[in-house]
């Protein structure tokens, strides 16, 4: 209301910290609280027309109490105010109802309620009523402007207000009756306007909370990696729970411990010591749990359990609002689930369903991860082709399901014989691809000799299952299915050549 109230740029800065305060002043541009739709215009304008159907009876209280008319000037300007007044407001309501939303404009909004304000003070002088009663009723046509306007544009109604009542008591009234008269109704509109502003901007402010929680289900719906993909999102999230800082828990299973996913600013709070038992209290009651410094709101979606954890007391040091709170707790819980299914899904579709193995999808996305990472560095990258001998053979004699277990015990024996950076994939049938990083031709030859000497496992009958292999070292130009397709051709030289035995490709030319 006054030049040194305290106004904010944003709710949050762009990474979500507390927005720094600015100095509102006089200066400022006037606007609505919200960008006009029919909906919010509606309202306004039901207000105004409320709040001026005073005007009629403003009319029979003056008549009844001073039936004699001391200005004539003044009456024939109030009437003429009154009626631009109506003439305003109906079309105001004509434009509404044609969604001509572009001529609802904060100077012309302005300049109704300063006709309002003048319309009553005028006609107060025109049949001399300068009593308390009278003097509100301006007052009351100042404060409708609480209703939609900002505090800019409070402030500058109030100026016009302090004038139109300064005019009405001084014409009437000795000077310092008039100062005083006018000093109290003008305070008394301050007072009014400040409380309606502060309960529309807390209207305002919950309907944007509402909207930000909105545009962050929809932006969560596309995540896919867990919490990673979050964390850009944090400052918004603090935003929304107008809070400095929070922490975000996850339990998988009752049996897993909680494990801090996200900590925003800081990583480590809260310490697990002033955490305490607060979290898996909050887990076990799935309601908020609440201490002197901490609140822990749990949500669960499906099998994955969030708790949120913030401090007990907002950015403005009043209790935290513990609905909006249990509303990103569910909106996490919810992000969580559905990544976790998406994860599932993804590991199934890159998975061979009888080895466990990568599939070939995921061979070809690791080959051009790996010849990616290979050309940066500069070190060798190799591929193994590995065939079991005579399979057809084996499935005719022992049957595919025994087939199938002997596919499945030499993926396990191979996968448990090379590095943790290597990747064994199931190429399709009995043909396996190991993806060899940082590995040169011999470093690779040696590796593959060695499992091939061990064998792939053995028969019902207790005999050695052997199995070929071709090597290819990638050249750095060759694309992945080249660099397959050379490691395939060295296996089908290794098999052209007696089988239990690798061959190397030599490099592409």
């Amino acid at each position: 209301m006054h030049g040194g109230s305290m106004t904010f740029d944003a709710d949050h800065t762009d990474d979500g910290r507390p927005p720094t305060p600015r100095r509102a002043h006089a200066g400022g541009s006037m606007q609505f609280r919200t960008a006009p739709t029919g909906p919010s215009v509606n309202r306004a304008l039901r207000a105004v027309t409320y709040a001026y159907l005073v005007l009629p009876l403003f009319a029979l209280a003056a008549g009844l109490d001073r039936p004699r008319v001391r200005s004539w000037a003044a009456l024939w300007t109030a009437a003429v105010l009154g009626l631009l007044l109506v003439v305003s407001i109906a079309r105001a309501h004509r434009q509404l109802r044609r969604a001509r939303f572009s001529s609802f404009v904060p100077s012309r909004a302005f300049a109704l309620v300063g006709v309002a304000v003048a319309t009553f003070c005028t006609a107060g002088v025109a049949l001399g009523l300068h009593g308390g009663t009278f003097l509100l009723l301006p007052v009351i046509a100042f404060v409708v402007i609480a209703l939609f306007g900002n505090r800019a544009m409070i402030w500058r109604g109030w100026l016009v207000l302090v004038a139109a009542l300064g005019v009405e008591t001084a014409v009437q009234l000795p000077a310092y009756d008039a100062l005083w008269a006018t000093l109290l109704f003008a305070a008394t509109g301050a007072v009014l306007a400040t409380m309606v502003d502060e309960v529309v901007r807390g209207s305002v402010r919950a309907l944007e909370r509402n909207r930000q929680l909105a545009d962050l289900a929809t932006e969560t719906s596309t995540l896919g990696d867990w919490p990673r993909d979050l964390v850009p999102l944090a400052g918004r999230l603090a935003a929304v729970m107008d809070v400095g800082r929070f922490a975000v828990f996850t339990q998988l299973s009752p049996r897993q411990a909680l494990r801090r996913e996200v900590g925003w600013p800081d990583g480590d709070w809260p310490a697990w010591e002033e955490l305490g038992t607060l979290a898996q209290e909050s887990l076990e009651r799935l309601t908020p749990v609440v201490s002197p410094a901490l609140v822990a709101t749990p949500a669960r979606a499906g099998a994955a359990h969030v708790v949120v954890v913030t401090p007990a007391t907002s950015r403005l040091g009043v209790p935290i609002d513990l609905p909006v709170q249990s509303s990103v707790a569910a909106l996490l819980a919810a992000v969580l689930n559905r990544t976790r299914l998406i994860s599932g899904l993804l590991e199934a579709a890159n998975t061979d369903e009888l080895t466990g193995l990568a599939n070939r999808r995921r061979l070809f996305d690791v080959l051009q991860h790996e010849m990616a990472r290979a050309r940066r560095s500069g070190q060798p990258l190799t591929v193994a082709m590995m065939d079991l001998d005579y399979f057809k053979r084996y499935n005719d004699t022992f049957g595919h399901s025994a087939g199938d277990e002997l596919l499945q015990r030499f993926a396990i024996r191979t996968g448990s014989r090379v590095r943790a950076q290597d990747l064994l994939s199931r190429y399709g049938g009995e043909e396996f691809c190991l993806v060899l990083p940082e590995t040169d031709l011999d470093g690779a030859m040696a590796l593959v000799d060695g499992l091939r000497a061990k064998g792939a496992g053995q028969d019902r009958l207790g005999r050695r299952v052997t199995f070929s292999a071709g090597l290819a070292t990638w050249d750095g130009a060759e694309s992945a299915e080249e660099l397959v397709f050379r490691a395939d051709a060295s296996l089908y030289r290794a098999k052209a050549a007696g089988r239990d035995r690798v061959a190397a490709a030599p490099t592409a030319s």
